[in-house]
């Protein structure tokens, strides 16, 4: 039901948003404000990554982009997580039993994927080091994770 209530009102407000698009700089939303202060990354390149408890193939994304993280991290990567859970504490308790070592903001009121006018879930927005976005995957399959990974080293390589 929480699936059905999110995607339909994205279909009903993405005639109001404009979408982030591949060489954008970064739009400012509030839980890229308030929740996790995407300034404190600047120079770095950092994965935006949209996801929900009631999404499987976000839940599936989370172990691969944990270890990615921690794999690149020294190397000047980082990944800021946009929870939309309609409850805050759906996704807490969700990330006792799975936790992961990057920031999660929380957005129950779903203003950012507004703002980014996200199209699946989920949805991660690669940006480089000056903040703008350079890469948009949308979705999450096992076989995109070579290409993630490459993606995010070119990056780290500019």
């Amino acid at each position: 039901m929480k699936k059905f209530i999110f995607l339909t009102f994205f279909l009903l407000n993405s005639g109001t948003c404009i979408a982030v698009e591949e060489g954008q700089n970064t739009p400012s939303c509030p839980a890229l404000t308030k929740d996790a202060d995407l300034g404190l990354y600047q120079g770095k390149v950092v994965l935006v990554d949209f996801w929900a408890t009631w999404c499987p193939p976000c839940i599936k994304s989370m172990p691969f982009f944990n270890g990615l993280r921690n794999e690149l991290a020294g190397s000047g990567f980082e990944i800021l997580a946009i929870n939309v859970d309609e409850e805050n504490d759906a996704a807490r308790q969700f990330l006792q039993t799975h936790p992961v070592d990057y920031k999660i903001a929380f957005d129950p009121g779903a203003e950012c994927p507004k703002i980014f006018e996200v199209k699946a879930m989920p949805s991660s927005y690669l940006l480089d080091k000056s903040g703008k976005v350079r890469k948009i995957f949308l979705g999450y399959r096992d076989s995109d994770q070579a290409s993630i990974k490459s993606e995010i080293k070119a990056l780290l390589a500019e």
